[in-house]
Order: structure tokens, then sequence, then C-alpha cells
């Protein structure tokens, strides 16, 4: 070293006064990285592994204009493979109105889907829809525990029978009972087929343990990045704040092109796309309130340290604040207290809506 050693500057620098501005800057790519990944295990922990929120969703879809539509056309098909309509009219009617039969059966097709739509509003219906998703959602449980006494991992599916509201459509349209009549597999759909047990598996045990872990790294991650900040620290908060909201923002942009290429790629007749775009939309709907809650508790962080800051405005409220809060400190903790309360019925952040999520805000 030069005989006149370090000057301020570089003393500074070597003690770390000044911070640590590129492993700052690693801390908050990384973190907002982070919590982009931990937005979507959250959404995938509340989606598939909540039962509640499962039927929540369900619930949605059939009240959906779009999607009812299209489920009625399916009930209604499947009254018409399962039970000989053509023959059930010919034995009603007498010998002479025969003829009739065929278009009879041709106008009861066209007929079928609007009856379908009705029983599908009606009350009884919507629980029994109700029921029968809860049922598909344990067992889709069970499997992904490992099996059950009543669920099989081995060759089993997990579907969700429809088959009492195919009966329901059956008798609307005067075809009989179809409850004894219906093969074994009518009006089901398929949840989850044998051969993608295993990978449910799997993601089902990461998806149980991601959303605590990647919030806490995250949480960590841009706790050092304000540390090493140095004299900069509430900068780094400012930062950490636009680090929640660019996720938030970034999984809402991957929703929406998610929900084009996921639909137009699995979706070919352009009559069903309207009611899988809803599909999608309510089954991420809880994606977006995750995505919303970063982006509302990233603009929190950010309005912090704006306060905390020397602009002309922040410096103005805190000088007007600054007296009577000395002389009244009871009041201003009351008023942060109500301004808390505020914030957790407004619920900006999902964390608001639990009791530990509360705690943690607070």
């Amino acid at each position: 070293m030069s005989g006149r050693g370090l000057g301020k500057g570089d003393a500074a620098a070597a003690r770390g006064e000044d911070g640590h501005p590129r492993w700052v800057l690693v801390l908050l790519v990384l973190g907002t990285l982070v919590t982009l990944v931990a937005i979507f295990s959250i959404w995938a922990n509340r989606q598939m592994l909540n039962t509640d929120n499962w039927v929540s969703t369900s619930d949605r879809f059939l009240a959906n204009q779009k999607i009812d539509e299209q489920l009625s056309v399916f009930i209604a098909n499947q009254v018409f493979e399962n039970s000989d309509v053509e023959e059930t009219l010919a034995e009603a009617l007498p010998p002479k109105l025969e003829p009739l039969v065929g278009p009879a059966v041709g106008g009861l097709h066209q007929l079928a889907p609007k009856i379908a739509e009705r029983v599908l509003e009606a009350p009884r219906t919507q629980e029994l829809w109700s029921t029968a998703n809860r049922a598909a959602h344990e067992s889709l449980l069970k499997v992904l525990n490992g099996g059950g006494p009543n669920v099989s991992t081995e060759g089993g599916e997990v579907t969700l029978n429809l088959s009492s509201i195919v009966d329901q459509v059956g008798e609307q349209l005067g075809v009989g009972d179809l409850g004894e009549k219906l093969p074994e597999g009518a009006g089901t759909i398929t949840v989850l087929r044998s051969d993608q047990l295993s990978t449910a598996q799997k993601i089902a045990k990461a998806v149980r343990r991601l959303p605590i872990v990647l919030t806490l790294v995250a949480l960590l991650l841009f706790a050092g990045a304000v540390f090493l900040a140095g004299p900069r620290r509430r900068q780094a908060l400012r930062s950490v704040g636009v680090g929640f909201v660019v996720a938030g923002v970034l999984v809402l942009i991957f929703r929406a092109l998610g929900g084009h290429y996921v639909v137009h790629g699995l979706v070919a007749s352009e009559t069903v796309r309207p009611a899988a775009d809803d599909a999608w939309d309510i089954g991420t709907s809880l994606l977006k309130t995750v995505a919303s809650s970063a982006i509302a508790f990233g603009l929190l962080v950010f309005l912090a340290a704006w306060i905390a800051g020397p602009t002309a405005a922040a410096t103005a409220l805190r000088r007007e604040a600054s007296p009577w809060v000395r002389r009244q400190p009871l009041a201003a903790y009351g008023v942060a207290g109500a301004v808390f309360l505020i914030l957790v019925a407004w619920a900006p952040v999902a964390a608001f809506r639990k009791p530990l999520g509360i705690l943690i805000l607070a």
C-alpha cells in the first residue's frame, strides 16, 4: 500500500459503511424470483390440496353460463348414450303413431340440453354438484396421500360422478328412471388417471412444503438485502416493495398468456373455447388473488419507504406529525392500530384473512 494510506471513502468502503451494492442487487433479484415461484406454489397448494377451495371453485363453474351450457350438452349426451330413447318412446306410443318416433327422438335431442340446463339451475342439483365435487376431491387427497381403504393408487382413477344428475335429466325427458340402467362410468368425468398418479403424488408432496419454505427464503433474501445496504437501507426497502410488485405483475402476465396458450392448445372446438376461457379464469382466480396480494404488500412497503424518504411531501408529513406524536405517543399508537385494523378489514393482502398472516404482518 502507498504511504498515504486509505482515504475517507476507501476506509468507509473497507468498513462496509457504504454497504454492499452488488450483493444487495443480487439478493433483491433472487428475492423477487423466489417470490414469483412462491406465488405459484401458494396458489397450487390452496387449489389442489384444499377441499373447500376446490368445491367453491366448482360451484363457480356451475354458476357460469358458458360452462353451464357445455355441461348441459355433456349430460344430455350421456342420457342418449346410456338409454334407448327410441325404444322407450315406441313402447309409450300406440302402434298407429310409430312413424312419429323418429321425429320425436330428434326433437328430444334438441330439447335435452335445455332441460339439462334447467335441471342444473335447480338448488337440489347444485347441492348434488357440490357433493360430487367434494367426494371427488376427498378421493383425490386420499390418492395423493398414498391411498386409503377405499381408494387404490394402483390402476385407479379419480372421477367426478354426475350419474344422479344424468338420471334427473332422463326423468325430465320422460325416458324413465335411469338409475339402475346406467352402465358403470356413465356420467363421470375423469379428474386424474392412473398413469398420472405417481407424478401427481410427487407434485403434491412438493406443493405442501414449498409455500412456507419459499416465503421464508424470499423474506430472508430481502432482509439480507436491506441489512447489507448500509446507509442506503431505506432505498433497499423501497426496492423490496418494487420486488413484490414486479413478482405479482409477472404472475398476472403469465396467467393471461398461459390461459391463451393452454386453452387454444387443448380445446380445438371454437364453440367450446369461450367456456374453456371462463373455466381458466375461474380456476386461476386464486392465483390472481395471491398475485394481487403480493402487489398490494409491495405497494405498502414502498409507501413506508417513501414516507421515510427525503422528498418534500414526505418531509412535510413527518414534520407535521412529529410534534403530535411526541406529545401523544399513546394516541399515535392508537392511530397506527386503527390503520392496521382497517387493513385487516380491507384485506388487500390475502394474509390478512388468516390469523397467522395477521400476526406476522402485525
